[in-house]
């Protein structure tokens, strides 16, 4: 297992992309949408100092026991995302319009931020990635995310007995990667 230490930053989502991930589309949402959805990103803005990303690579033949049957014969990388606790705390505020622009927002932003820190782990191995997976989806096991987790012990991200991710806006991924020539 190899670290990667790579520099990334938080891309705040565009109004239009909140909008959309909220259900309102930005034609029909009327100006106190589109404030408190301003607001929202401007809070997203303020906090993307806490977010956290870290990524573990395996080499073919390596892979830990959890993910055996996934692209065994490649590079592999698995990798945690996280807004931070901040963002919780918020969405446990009182106005529920407000939290519900915010938990749009965060959402588009943690998946942003999963991207980005994709390319940058497809830039610094000169591969390209495979589709991205995470526990949970097809027949890829949700309980993986706690061994997943447990790669990343100071990423202050933990998972529940029901498999859920602490801070909420927290995701995990694994990509196999293949080389360029290919």
């Amino acid at each position: 297992m190899k670290r990667l230490n790579l520099r990334i930053k938080l891309a705040v989502p565009t109004l239009k992309q909140v909008l959309w991930r909220s259900g309102c589309p930005p034609h029909e949402a009327g100006a106190e949408i589109e404030d408190r959805a301003r607001k929202a990103l401007a809070l997203l803005e303020e906090l993307s100092s806490e977010a956290v990303y870290e990524t573990v690579l395996f080499n073919p033949g390596e892979h830990p026991d959890f993910l055996r049957g996934l692209w065994f014969d490649k590079l592999v990388s698995v990798s945690i995302a996280s807004l931070g606790s901040r963002v919780d705390e918020l969405l446990d505020g009182p106005a529920e319009l407000d939290r519900f622009m915010l938990d749009s927002a965060a959402s588009v932003a943690v998946e942003s931020l999963m991207k980005t820190l994709q390319a940058a782990i497809a830039d610094e191995l000169n591969m390209i990635p495979t589709k991205r997976v995470a526990p949970g989806y097809g027949d890829f096991p949700l309980n993986v995310q706690k061994n997943i987790v447990e790669l990343f012990p100071d990423s202050g991200v933990t998972c529940n007995e029901s498999f859920m991710l602490t801070p909420v806006k927290s995701m995990t991924g694994v990509t196999g990667w293949i080389p360029q020539n290919n």
